[in-house]
This record gives structure tokens, sequence and C-alpha cells, in this order.
């Protein structure tokens, strides 16, 4: 086990990082949001349980460590998604402006330029579609009704489509902490 210490030790550091950026995301942010602090405390574990697993010579404790958080992380990330997707309630007029591409090109997401209490939100949906849904339901610089959090108008979102992505996202969570859990029990 011992000839795999850096690797682990890369992965800890890994961890330690992605916590200190949650960290700075959620102090950066005006309107504070739990979901970051609550992300750096599960990215925190892998290296905690990393050290433990490698303190106690344990490589189950080891290999469950990585799919510990990873698995914690999607069930937050989703739970977090799918309520600010129910936290947007108030319907505004909003301008199609633009579209950012993720996952390598194949998902869109619309950026809406619209008016709330006198303040102008330049704001991305966190809905994407693909390519092809994404023609047929937006036209740059038309206008569209889209749903805000009144608490937090920068959160906006198109509730044509619920994000199925939410809910695979939530199970591949699940699975994953199943996995390190039958790592753990099991083998």
């Amino acid at each position: 086990m011992q000839q795999v210490y850096p690797f682990f030790i890369f992965l800890s550091i890994i961890g330690l990082l992605t916590s200190l950026i949650c960290v700075y995301s959620h102090i950066k942010e005006k309107k504070k949001d739990p979901y970051y602090m609550v992300s750096a405390i599960i990215w925190f574990l892998l290296p905690i349980l990393m050290t433990i697993g490698m303190l106690l010579n344990s490589e189950k404790l080891v290999v469950s460590a990585i799919f510990f958080p990873i698995g914690l992380s999607m069930i937050v990330n989703s739970i977090e998604h799918f309520v600010r997707y129910k936290k947007c309630t108030l319907i505004v007029s909003a301008k199609c402006i633009s579209f950012n591409t993720s996952g390598k090109g194949h998902y869109y997401s619309p950026q809406f330029s619209y008016n709330y209490n006198g303040e102008s939100i330049l704001m991305y949906s966190f809905s994407s579609y693909r390519k092809r849904k994404f023609n047929k339901l937006f036209v740059i610089n038309n206008t569209y009704d889209i749903f805000i959090n009144p608490e937090n108008p920068k959160h906006c979102v198109d509730k044509r489509y619920f994000p199925k992505i939410t809910i695979f996202v939530l199970i591949f969570g699940i699975i994953f902490l199943a996995f390190g859990a039958f790592v753990v029990i099991f083998i």
C-alpha cells in the first residue's frame, strides 16, 4: 500500500484545495449560500478519510474515501439545484441575449437580461438544454417569461422543462455512497 501513498496524498491535496475554493466562494458571495460551506465540509472529508485510512493501513477506508465525498457532493449539488429551481417563483420578462456552453459544448444555458426592483440583472439560467432543444426554445434578442427567486433575483430559470440531469446526478451520488459503504462493509 505504501507505493500508492503519493497518489493518495495528491487526492487529499485536491480535496483540501476544493474545500478552500468552496470557502472562498462562500466568502465572496454577497448573499450567503450555505451550499458552499456544506460543499467545503464534504470535500474536507477526503483528506481526513485518506489520512485515517493511511494511518490505519486500511485499503478499504482509503478506497471508500474517494467515493464518499464525491457521492455526498453530487447529492448535495442535486438537492441544492432542486431547491433553487423550486424557489424561483416570480415571473419576470427577460431578454435572451446570449448563451453559455458546457459539457464540451453539448449543453446550452441561456443568458437573460432583466430588471428587478430597479436593478438591471444579467444572469445565466441554471437550466441547460441540448443545442437542438435550445434552438427550438430560444432566439437571441427575443423576450421570454422566466422565473426568478424574489429573495435572490440573480437565480433565474426557464421552467418549461424540469432539469432531468438533477435526478441523474442524485442517483449517481447515491450509487457512489452505496459503493463506498459496500467497500468498507463487505470487501
